[in-house]
């Protein structure tokens, strides 16, 4: 239990030692946690209204649309990062200092899961303000939400020991996660036939982005199986990336300590 305490205790001072003056350099601070999900919002509403692309039948106002499954994919791509992030931005003194691996992670995730509440909290605004969801909307946006956070983290924390140890393996990830965004439900959804339409509908992210959707607009869960399943999946994926953590770990920080990546 101590150990499990110092772990929390120091990752909350890692943590409030970096946020605060991470924003406070920037004279807009937090809104930029929220600026580029409703920039490319906006644009990909233009290019609905001119025709460019055709979303297909919805229950919601299409911007709305697009901003929830923008938010839940930025959601998942920023969890997967955390664990690159931590390891790498404690280059200086991981090697010099043993302090729990646990607690720089945790740090990271703190960043995190406060930039998810953030968008969180304006989807919900949003979908109020259309007069959408109901008294239900709140807990399952937030379960897809969290979904997105778990399954994201337990992928970067598979992915860690890899993209620490071979930039280029980072740089192929960095540049998967964005434009992966169009292998799924985000801005349209595709009909059922041809072998594409499978890949987008059947991949891991696309029943977070159809329950909060279906929560937004009040109607009852078109994917529920799909949905529970994929959650499960996520614990799943979480506990191997734990584990791979903690048994990498000691070889990242010595390849690190001889200057290797």
């Amino acid at each position: 239990m101590s150990t499990f305490s110092s772990t929390v205790t120091l990752s909350w001072q890692l943590f409030r030692g970096t946020i605060g003056a991470k924003y406070r350099r920037s004279f807009l601070g937090y809104f930029w946690m929220i600026f580029p999900a409703l920039a490319i919002t906006g644009g990909v509403s233009l290019a609905s209204q001119s025709g460019v692309i055709r979303p297909g039948e919805m229950q919601l106002p299409y911007p709305i649309f697009v901003l929830v499954g923008l938010l839940v994919w930025q959601v998942f791509v920023e969890s997967v990062d955390v664990s690159h992030r931590a390891f790498d931005g404690a280059r200086s003194y991981l090697t010099k200092v043993n302090c729990p691996r646990e607690a720089i992670i945790l740090a990271q995730l703190y960043e995190t899961l406060i930039i998810a509440g953030v968008r969180f909290t304006l989807l919900l605004a949003l979908v109020a303000l259309f007069g959408g969801g109901g008294w239900k909307a709140p807990g399952v946006i937030g379960l897809c939400f969290g979904g997105a956070v778990v399954l994201g983290f337990g992928v970067g924390a598979l992915l860690m020991p890899f993209t620490i140890l071979s930039s280029d393996v980072h740089h192929a990830v960095k540049v998967m996660l964005t434009y992966g965004v169009f292998i799924t439900p985000a801005f349209y959804v595709p009909d059922e036939s041809g072998m594409f339409a499978h890949v987008v509908l059947y991949s891991p992210i696309a029943p977070l982005m159809a329950a909060a959707r279906d929560a937004a607009a009040g109607i009852a869960l078109t994917q529920p199986g799909f949905l529970a399943g994929v959650l499960g999946l996520s614990l799943g994926i979480l506990v191997a990336g734990i584990i791979m953590v903690r048994l990498s770990a000691p070889i990242v920080i010595e390849r690190m300590l001889v200057g290797g990546r």
